[in-house]
């Protein structure tokens, strides 16, 4: 097998509890021959201490520091001081399977005559704040003829796809091509709060023209560990954010050779869920006394044109349920709030 190096970017901000765990599973990774890049974004704790620590134990480990600049910032930072032919990003609360890195490069091995754009893999996804929610696995779905372990080649036009079965919108599941990122000067937008990691996917692919790569493995654990209400992490500009990066994956996804009419209205099926979740979170910050007026934006959103066109559009294509379907077509979110809230009762 042809060695390659692999870095590792992680973005480090207070997790002094966790971080040794995600640095652990690296350096015990089956594929040695990687980089990991850790750098403190302004920690309150003492994640810079462990970090430090950690890279005396281990010359693979390169540490920085800088003022809190937020997570896009920081991946930057990480990309720029990367020497590795590929890339891999790491949240600093998650940590990998120990054979990711070395899948990642047996698919890269194995697709080297092939036309590649990144290669992502499954994904756990690990509820630690609430007991009675089980963990999941996210992959390719034996039911559509996928096989556990394997890997495959997907025309770009599966992102809608992928992006259903909560495995594109990530950056974290993923291996990218380094080369291509400089040349083309992709970077995370420090000015989104939200859906920066959709983004910074849709830019990679428009530079270019590769299928999307897919080890049917899930390995890489995605961790839950807090409960903190929607409206604590609520930023004014999340809504408009939120539609706009949509419209782009909707349109990118349209264009894309061999796309059929359902890879659309799956899209756009994610698209209003995302979209009603900004109306969520924008709701419970309005109730906080963290936002005002929004009783009329979220009456205005409901009713536009362009929503309920688009509500129509994926509850006739079934990617809606009906009682979710009524409760937003009255245009009154607090009757969809209402019903969501004895959902997740139920739902426990």
């Amino acid at each position: 097998m042809e060695r390659k190096v692999l870095s590792v970017v992680i973005p480090v901000f207070n997790a002094e509890n966790c971080i040794g765990n995600c640095l652990d599973a690296l350096l015990n990774q089956t594929y040695q021959e990687i980089e990991i890049i850790a750098i403190d974004d302004g920690s309150t704790d003492s994640s810079y201490a462990i970090l430090k620590e950690y890279a005396n134990r281990d010359f693979r480990i390169k540490v920085y520091t800088h003022a809190n600049a937020g997570v896009s910032a920081t991946r930057n930072e990480g990309m720029s001081k990367a020497t590795g032919e590929y890339i891999i990003f790491c949240d600093a609360d998650d940590y990998p399977e120990p054979d990711m890195a070395e899948c990642y490069v047996q698919a890269i091995n194995e697709w080297k005559n092939s036309d590649v754009s990144f290669i992502c893999c499954g994904m756990f996804f690990d509820n630690l704040y609430n007991k009675n929610v089980k963990n999941k696995k996210h992959l390719l779905e034996a039911a559509h003829g996928f096989v556990e372990g394997e890997n495959y080649l997907l025309s770009r036009a599966s992102s809608a796809t992928l992006a259903w079965l909560k495995l594109f919108n990530f950056v974290t599941n993923k291996c990218y091509n380094l080369e291509i990122i400089r040349e083309n000067n992709i970077v995370f937008d420090n000015d989104i709060n939200i859906g920066e990691d959709l983004k910074f996917n849709l830019d990679y692919l428009d530079h270019c023209t590769g299928n999307i790569g897919v080890v049917n493995k899930c390995l890489y654990h995605y961790v839950k560990r807090t409960g903190e209400s929607l409206s604590i992490s609520y930023h004014a500009s999340d809504l408009e954010d939120t539609k706009c990066i949509y419209k782009r994956f909707v349109n990118w996804e349209m264009s894309q050779p061999g796309v059929t009419d359902e890879n659309v209205m799956v899209v756009k099926g994610i698209y209003v869920n995302d979209w009603v979740s900004r109306l969520t979170s924008m709701y419970e910050a309005h109730r906080y006394g963290k936002v005002h007026n929004a009783k009329k934006v979220l009456c205005k959103e409901l009713k536009s044109k362009e929503f309920q066109n688009t509500l129509k559009e994926i509850y006739a294509a079934k990617k809606i349920s009906t009682l979710r379907y009524v409760c937003l077509r009255t245009g009154i979110f607090q009757i969809f709030y209402f019903f969501r809230g004895i959902y997740q009762l139920m739902k426990g």
